[in-house]
Parts: C-alpha cells; sequence; structure tokens
C-alpha cells in the first residue's frame, strides 16, 4: 500500500508544472533589439568623445593663439625700445652736432680783427628798423611727437586698453603722417583686440595695412587682422588674409606663423 501511495505521489509531482522555472530563453527578437540598443549608445559615445575632442582643440588653439599675442606684445615692446634708443642716440649726436657748430663760432669770433674804435665808427643814414635782421620764430618741440607717442603706448603696457584707444586716436589726429602713425594703428587694434572688440580690431589692422604698406608692423598687422577674424568667425576671410600675408611676405616671421594658422584652418 505504502509502495502504490509513493508511486501516485510522484506520478501527481510529474504532471505539475514547476513553480521555480529556470531562466528563459533569449529570443532572437530580443537580442536584435539589445544589439540596436547597445549601437544607439556606441554612436552616442562616439559624438561625445568628438565633442569633446572638438572642444580640446578649440581649447588648445585659443591657448596658442593667446600665447602668440603675447609674444606679438613682447616683440612689439622691443621693437619700441629700440626705437626709443635709436630716437635718444640720435638726439645725442644732434647736440654734439650743435656744440661742435657753437665751438666754431666762437672760434671765429675770437680771431676776427678787433671791432674799430668808437670815435671812427659811422653810422649809415639809411640804416633803419627794417633793415635790422629779423630773429627767426621758434621752432615747434621736435620730441612732442614721440612725448606723446610714449605716454600712449605707456597705457597699453600697463594694461589699461580702454585709455590706451583713446589716446592712439588722440595721437593719429595730431600726428598723422608721423613716423610713429603706424605703430599707433597697430597698438590702438592690439588693445581693441584685449577689449574683445574684434570688429573694431579688424578696422585698425585694415588701416594700417591700407595706409602704411611699406611700414615694418604690415606683416604683424595682417597676422593680426587674420586672428581677429577668426574670432569673429569669419573663417573665410582669415584664411584670404593669410594667403595675403604669406605671398606678400614670404620672409616675414608673421608669414611663418600665417603658415601654421592657415593650416589649422584647412
Amino acid at each position: 500500500m505504502d509502495k502504490m501511495v509513493r508511486i501516485a505521489l510522484a506520478a501527481a509531482f510529474l504532471a505539475v508544472p514547476c513553480a521555480h522555472a529556470g531562466p528563459a530563453e533569449v529570443t532572437p527578437a530580443q537580442t536584435a533589439e539589445l544589439q540596436k540598443t547597445v549601437q544607439v549608445q556606441q554612436e552616442r559615445i562616439t559624438r561625445l568623445e568628438a565633442q569633446m575632442q572638438n572642444q580640446g582643440m578649440i581649447g588648445l588653439l585659443n591657448q596658442v593663439e593667446a600665447l602668440k599675442a603675447e609674444v606679438a606684445r613682447l616683440r612689439g615692446f622691443q621693437e619700441e625700445q629700440a626705437y626709443q634708443m635709436e630716437v635718444a642716440e640720435k638726439r645725442v649726436k644732434d647736440l654734439f652736432v650743435d656744440l661742435d657748430t657753437r665751438l666754431n663760432q666762437v672760434k671765429e669770433l675770437a680771431n676776427r680783427p678787433s671791432a674799430p674804435q668808437a670815435d671812427v665808427i659811422h653810422l649809415q643814414p639809411a640804416q633803419t628798423l627794417a633793415n635790422l635782421p629779423t630773429v627767426a620764430p621758434p621752432t615747434a618741440d621736435p620730441d612732442a611727437e614721440s612725448r606723446a607717442y610714449g605716454a600712449a603706448h605707456a597705457l597699453v603696457k600697463g594694461g589699461k586698453y580702454k585709455e590706451a584707444v583713446r589716446a592712439m586716436q588722440t595721437f593719429l589726429g595730431q600726428y598723422p603722417s608721423g613716423s610713429l602713425a603706424p605703430n599707433a594703428v597697430y597698438w590702438m587694434g592690439f588693445s581693441q583686440v584685449n577689449l574683445g572688440d574684434f570688429p573694431g580690431a579688424a578696422t585698425a589692422y585694415q588701416k594700417l595695412i591700407d595706409d602704411y604698406p611699406g611700414s615694418s608692423k604690415a606683416p604683424d598687422a595682417m597676422l593680426s587682422l587674420a586672428r581677429a577674424r577668426i574670432q569673429s568667425n569669419e573663417l573665410a576671410q582669415a584664411r584670404a588674409t593669410l594667403e595675403q600675408l604669406i605671398g606678400k611676405y614670404p620672409t616675414s616671421k608673421a608669414a611663418a606663423t600665417g603658415k601654421k594658422l592657415l593650416a589649422t584652418l584647412n
């Protein structure tokens, strides 16, 4: 009897569905859906990596351009100091020439025969005030331009760019044809760049290129113009300016830098 009961219970147990079945099999549809999800996530990761790479390249490019601008600023200061030394040397030479001239005049006066005695001096009746030698009017201060420029440039070196722009504009109004006018235009554009006024800087650099093409600042102005246009997202104009720089001033330092910058835009 017990044996029959055990057999019946075993048969009943086998007939009942297992309540704790193992893991269900993965269907082909589920596999395809999973693959699709993985592919979508992979594409998102790829896009994010590309964005991060682009942002990193842009950040590096901006850092490089900032360093190049700082190098240009330091090189400009060096050029200004060299110019000031040249002006000082010229003034010293002029002083020595003037001193030598005065010494020669003194020697000539010392070698002249003595004047006749007062009792033999006869004044001519025609000698009037109209016949007396005229005295030349005082000449303008030859160092005024250099001092005005130096004061404006000191504002650039001090980082007072807003004041520097106004000072350079005033200087150009007073000495539009002076020897320092191209430098004033260049540093005005440099100050506008540091103020974030890239269109204004581009206008200043273009003025230097158009009005003073023979200036030593012209190649640097073209390079700075291209950078200002890059900052304004005017990439086509920036490429054209760099190509013009390389073609017009191929041996300049600015052209060498321009070639590297052009390569990043192509």
